[in-house]
């Protein structure tokens, strides 16, 4: 399974450093940073770094009723042609759903991209809504208007999706068997799955949310449909069990977990994070100070791999970036096996040995942040029993 960095705000060199030291395989560039007048020279960084690297860009469409508001924070969206802020009410009507899908094939095939991701709108609530039958008409068009642009690279459908939506299915069901049944189908899926916030964990490590996510990827895997999930992050390496093509993951809560929030007005003032370390052992990650306590303490806290010495002291911004996508990387490479029982029972296998440390850390009596201690595990498992009932795996 390949590794993407989801890209934002606070890139520096994060991204290219990451192609150029084989962390990651590619990047999906985000328009909300990066404006039509910047874009191409940051393609051509990220290629100087990897000749081969995969170069999507995410259309952000999503954002599209967020941007109504005069205090949203879409960013540089704006400058970009294809979009505009639009009511659901002009969108159920097939004809602009048409017209916006051209104007953004007409930009996206001027640039350097190895793929084209086809814009979508985000479904909040039911399938069975106004947002669902949008979402679907975005996708049934999208083939016919690309092809008759005449580009001849991979095109991928958006499906962006809350939480929410998919813990219904029966509805959920139904959306699944539509889409790996159509008549015109994209060569691939750009997969974002929604929660209330990106701090709202809880919304994503959900046992139901985990089994639906990864029997998405398994169902549009198995139809031949190769699937790129966006902001994915620990979750990456189990989706890849399911049979993901690729994961993605960036620098900060906000490019790991994905929510329409970051496109509204900002409420109070954001707090800098805390450098923290993605352990292997723990399919999470600890702060600096846990880090540097605890690697003596409990075998295997740390990963054994090249970027381990930049925490030898508090590392920087970009060294965390780089650990990250070394550490999920070594985890996919575990669990993202081509038998999927078998990848099944690796990812049973990590958990019990995630399980194990984090009862080593409390007969250590070592308190741990909110964030680092071990309550998603139960949910994982939970969440991947639930996914092999539902494939008759188990």
């Amino acid at each position: 399974m390949k590794l993407y960095a989801q890209m934002g705000h606070g890139d520096g060199d994060k991204t290219t450093k990451g192609l150029c030291e084989g962390m990651i395989d590619g990047a999906i560039l985000s328009p909300r940073e990066l404006g039509p007048d910047r874009i191409e020279n940051k393609i051509a960084q990220l290629i100087a770094n990897k000749s081969d690297a995969d170069i999507l860009l995410d259309p952000q469409f999503y954002a599209t009723f967020s941007a109504a508001s005069e205090s949203s924070r879409t960013g540089r969206l704006p400058e970009w042609s294809y979009f505009t802020a639009a009511r659901k009410s002009e969108l159920e009507n097939p004809l602009e759903v048409e017209n916006i899908l051209k104007r953004t094939f007409d930009q996206m095939i001027s640039l350097p991209l190895t793929a084209i991701i086809a814009p979508n709108i985000y479904v909040a609530r039911s399938f069975d809504s106004r947002e669902g039958v949008i979402a679907k008409s975005f996708i049934r068009n999208s083939v016919h208007v690309y092809k008759s642009i005449g580009d001849l690279r991979p095109l991928f459908a958006t499906l962006a999706l809350s939480a929410e939506a998919i813990l219904e299915r029966d509805e959920f069901e139904e959306f699944l068997n539509d889409i790996t049944l159509l008549k015109d189908p994209p060569d691939g899926f750009y997969i974002l799955i929604g929660g209330r916030g990106a701090e709202a964990r809880t919304d994503i490590f959900h046992a139901d949310v985990i089994s639906r996510w990864m029997l998405l990827n398994y169902s549009l895997n198995i139809n031949g449909f190769n699937v790129i999930n966006g902001y994915s992050d620990m979750l990456a390496p189990f989706l890849g069990a399911a049979g993901a093509s690729a994961g993605a993951s960036g620098w900060r809560s906000g490019l790991r977990i994905f929510s329409l929030n970051r496109f509204l007005p900002l409420i109070g003032k954001a707090r800098q994070p805390i450098i923290r370390y993605l352990s292997c052992r723990l399919l999470n990650r600890i702060t600096f100070m846990e880090f540097d306590a605890l690697s003596g303490i409990v075998n295997g806290i740390a990963n054994g791999l090249p970027h381990d010495t930049d925490y030898d002291s508090e590392p920087d911004r970009e060294s965390e970036a780089l650990q990250s996508w070394e550490a999920l990387r070594e985890i996919s490479r575990r669990l993202a096996l081509d038998d999927v029982e078998e990848a099944l029972n690796a990812c049973a296998s990590e958990i019990t040995r995630a399980e194990a440390a984090y009862s080593e850390i409390a007969e250590a009596g070592i308190a741990l942040d909110r964030k680092s201690n071990g309550d998603h595990l139960e949910s994982l498992r939970e969440g991947i029993q639930d996914f092999k009932k539902k494939v008759g795996l188990t």
